[in-house]
């Protein structure tokens, strides 16, 4: 008896476009959010300063700094 064997795809079937990013507030991670992998700085920047819990915390105030290392995390210093 002979068996059969297929080749196999080496690539990958789904591509994801889509990565969650953790937000964190002085260094607490406070929430998350979802943005395209290919979003810019700039743009990642104004996402999370309009986010309810980064605004919660700023009460007002401006941020000190904001840290962004694409694609693994956004730190809001206050």
């Amino acid at each position: 008896m002979q068996t059969h064997v297929g080749q196999f795809q080496t690539r990958p079937l789904l591509v994801e476009d889509e990565m969650t990013l953790p937000i964190q507030i002085n260094g607490k991670r406070r929430d998350e959010i979802l943005v395209s992998k290919n979003i810019s700085k700039d743009e990642l920047e104004v996402l999370v300063l309009k986010n309810k819990a980064v605004l919660k915390a700023l009460g007002g105030a401006t941020p000190k700094k904001l840290i962004v290392v694409p694609g693994r995390i956004v730190n809001v210093v206050i």
